[in-house]
C-alpha cells in the first residue's frame, strides 16, 4: 500500500506544477479534448462502413449504393482530418504555452534564490534543467494528452465492437496485448532509473562545456587542452553509456509493441479466415475486424512509446521541482527610503559550511554621505562585510544596522536599492558598452551616461573601440582588458544614481595616472553619496572619513588617514611602501 502511495506522491511532485500551469490554458485543452472523441468515433465508423460495403459488393450491390458509400467515406475522411488537426493543434499549443510559463516561472524563481545557493550550484546543470528537462515535461502536457485521450476513446470502444462481432478472437488478441503490458510493467522501473542517470549525465556535460568555453584562455595559455578534452570525453562516455542502456530498453519496448501487433494480426487472419471458410462470419466482417485491430494497434504502439518516454519526463519533472523547492530569499521586511547610516556592532560571521569565522568582533559607525575605507590582505573579510550589508548573506541579528534598522528587518530589495555595487570581479553582458553602463539605470539618459563614463575614466578608451560606446563586448566582457572591465563596472554603479556606492577593489587593474583621474571623477560624481571602498591601494582610501584595517576577519586598526599614519602601525607602513613604489614608477627611466 505504501509503494503505490509513494509513486502517486512522486508523480504529483513531478507533474503537479505543470498541470496547474496547464489549467491557465483550459480553453485550448477543452477544445482539443472535445475533438479527440470526434476523431475516434469517425475512425471507428470507417471500418464498419467499408466492411458493409465489401459484403454488399460480394452480394451483388448496386452502383448507387457504392456511390453513396464513397461519398460518405469522403465526408468521414474530411471530418476525421479536421478533428485530428484541431485536437493536435490546440493540445500541442497548450503544451507549448505551459513550456513558456514554466520557463518564465523557473527563471523568476532562480532570480530570487539566495547568493549562497548559487555558490554551490553548477551553471551547466541549471541550464540543462531549464532547457532539456522543461522540454521533456512539455511532452506530458501535450502529446501525452493527445495520444492518451485517443487511446482511452479508441481502446474500450474498439474492444466492445470487436467483442460484439466475435468474442473468442477478441479474447485471444487481448491476451497477447496483456503479455505486452506485463513486459512494460517489468521494464518501467529500469527505464525510470536510466532516464534519471541520462539527465544527470547531460547536466555534467553541459557544466564542463560551459566552464571550458568560458575559460578557454586559461585552457590555451596553460596548454591543458588535451587534459580538458579527456575530462570532457569521460563525461561524454558516461552520457553515452547511460543513453545506450536507455536506448536498448526503449528499443526492446518498441520492438515488443510492434511485434505484438503483428502476432495479433496473424492470429486474427488464421482464426478469422477459418471462420470465413466455415461460413460463421463474412469477408466484410473479417475486414472490419482487421480494421478495428489496425486502429487499436496504433494507439497501443503510441502508448508504448509514451510509456517509454514517460520515465524521462518524470525524472525531468523531479529535477525541475528540486529547483522550485529551494527556499527563495525572503522578500519580507520594511522598505523605508534609506539614507545610508551604517552601524555595525560586534559582528562575527561564519560562512555556511565553514568552521572558521570570516569576520570577528567588527564594529564601526558611518554617517550618511561619509566614506568608509576597508584595507587588508586577501581573505581579510573586506568583500564579506560588503556582502552582509547587501544581505547576500544574513548576518547575526543585532549586529548590522542601516538607518537604525536591523538589516534582518529590512527587505533585501530596499537594501540593494540603497547601494550600487562595483564588484571585485566585474561581470559584463554580451552587449554594447553603453548597455552595460546603463544596465542598472531606470532610464536611458545620455547626458548622465556620458558623465558616468567620464567619471570612470572610460572615455579615454573609447577611441580604441571601433564603435565607441556602441561596441559589442564579448561574453563576460572578454574583448576588454581587465582595467576596462573594471571601469565599465564602475561607470555602471555611478550611472545607477543610488544613495550609496560600494567599490570592491574596483581600481586594482588600472594604472596610477588613471587611478588619480578616477578618484577626481568620483569626488565630482559622488554628490553626497555614502561610499564604502575596499581596496589594496591605500591611496584610494586616503580621503576616507574612517578606515578599517582588517586581517583574518579582525579590525586591527581604525581611524582616518591622519590618525593611522600617526600611529605608525600596519596601515602607515603599507602606505609608505606603496607611495615609494608609485614614486619610483613615475620617474623617467634614466632617473630610475
Amino acid at each position: 500500500m505504501l509503494r503505490p502511495l509513494s509513486t502517486l506522491r512522486s508523480i504529483a511532485r513531478a507533474f503537479g506544477r505543470p498541470a496547474s500551469l496547464l489549467r491557465r490554458h483550459l480553453v485550448l485543452v477543452l477544445v482539443g479534448m472535445a475533438f479527440v472523441p470526434v476523431h475516434a468515433a469517425v475512425s471507428l465508423w470507417m471500418p464498419r462502413l467499408l466492411g458493409n460495403a465489401l459484403d454488399q459488393l460480394s452480394a451483388g450491390g448496386t452502383t448507387d449504393a457504392l456511390r453513396q458509400t464513397c461519398w460518405l467515406l469522403l465526408v468521414l475522411a474530411v471530418v476525421e482530418a479536421g478533428s485530428r488537426y484541431v485536437s493536435r493543434k490546440t493540445l500541442i499549443d497548450a503544451s507549448r504555452n505551459v513550456e513558456e510559463d514554466l520557463k518564465n516561472d523557473l527563471v523568476a524563481h532562480l532570480q530570487r534564490l539566495p547568493v549562497a545557493w548559487f555558490d554551490r550550484s553548477r551553471t551547466g546543470d541549471v541550464t540543462s534543467r531549464l532547457t532539456q528537462d522543461v522540454e521533456l515535461v512539455r511532452f506530458v502536457m501535450g502529446p501525452l494528452l493527445l495520444h492518451g485521450g485517443s487511446t482511452i476513446c479508441l481502446l474500450p470502444a474498439g474492444t466492445w465492437l470487436m467483442a460484439s462481432m466475435d468474442l473468442p478472437v477478441t479474447l485471444a488478441s487481448l491476451g497477447v496485448f496483456g503479455v505486452l503490458f506485463v513486459a512494460m510493467r517489468v521494464l518501467m522501473p529500469r527505464l525510470h532509473r536510466w532516464s534519471k542517470k541520462s539527465q544527470e549525465a547531460i547536466g555534467e556535460v553541459s557544466q564542463r562545456a560551459q566552464e571550458d568555453f568560458a575559460g578557454i584562455r586559461v585552457v590555451q595559455q596553460f596548454g591543458i587542452g588535451a587534459r580538458e578534452r579527456a575530462a570532457m570525453a569521460t563525461r561524454n562516455r558516461r552520457y553515452l553509456l547511460a543513453n545506450l542502456r536507455l536506448t536498448r530498453l526503449r528499443a526492446l519496448l518498441n520492438a515488443m509493441s510492434h511485434s505484438t501487433s503483428g502476432v495479433v494480426m496473424l492470429g486474427v487472419l488464421l482464426v478469422g479466415g477459418h471462420q470465413v471458410i466455415a461460413g460463421d462470419i463474412t469477408v466484410g466482417q473479417l475486414f472490419q475486424f482487421l480494421g478495428y485491430l489496425a486502429l487499436l494497434t496504433f494507439p497501443l504502439e503510441i502508448l508504448g512509446w509514451t510509456l517509454a518516454t514517460l520515465p524521462r519526463a518524470h525524472a525531468a519533472g523531479i529535477r525541475i521541482e528540486e529547483l522550485f523547492e529551494v527556499e527563495p530569499e525572503p522578500d519580507t521586511g520594511a522598505s523605508p527610503e534609506l539614507q545610508g547610516r551604517v552601524r555595525v556592532e560586534h559582528l562575527t560571521f561564519t560562512y555556511p559550511g565553514s568552521t572558521r569565522p570570516a569576520l570577528q568582533d567588527v564594529s564601526f559607525t558611518l554617517a550618511p554621505g561619509q566614506k568608509l575605507g576597508l584595507a587588508g590582505p586577501v581573505g581579510s573579510g573586506k568583500s564579506t562585510l560588503l556582502s552582509l550589508l547587501l544581505r547576500f548573506y544574513d548576518p547575526p541579528r543585532g549586529a548590522v544596522f542601516v538607518d537604525d534598522h536591523d538589516v534582518l528587518d529590512l527587505s533585501p530589495r530596499a537594501l540593494r536599492a540603497l547601494f550600487a555595487l562595483a564588484p571585485q570581479e566585474p561581470f559584463l553582458f554580451s552587449d554594447t558598452v553603453a548597455a552595460n553602463v546603463g544596465f542598472a539605470a531606470d532610464a536611458d539618459l545620455t547626458f548622465e551616461l556620458d558623465a558616468a563614463v567620464a567619471a570612470a575614466a572610460l572615455d579615454q578608451d573609447l577611441p580604441q573601440l571601433h564603435l565607441g560606446l556602441q561596441t559589442i563586448v564579448g561574453e563576460r566582457g572578454v574583448t576588454l582588458s581587465g582595467g576596462q572591465r573594471q571601469r565599465v563596472s564602475l561607470a555602471r554603479a555611478l550611472h545607477s544614481d543610488r544613495p550609496g556606492l560600494m567599490l570592491d577593489d574596483t581600481l586594482s587593474a588600472v594604472d596610477p595616472v588613471t587611478e588619480r583621474r578616477i578618484l577626481r571623477g568620483l569626488h565630482e560624481q559622488r554628490r553626497g553619496r555614502t561610499l564604502l571602498v575596499a581596496s589594496h591601494r591605500l591611496s584610494v582610501l586616503q580621503d576616507a572619513d574612517r578606515i578599517l584595517v582588517l586581517d583574518g576577519g579582525r579590525v586591527l586598526e581604525q581611524g582616518d588617514h591622519h590618525d593611522l599614519m600617526a600611529r605608525n602601525g600596519l596601515y602607515a607602513q603599507a602606505f609608505r611602501r606603496q607611495s615609494e613604489a608609485a614614486a619610483l614608477e613615475s620617474l623617467p627611466e634614466d632617473e630610475a
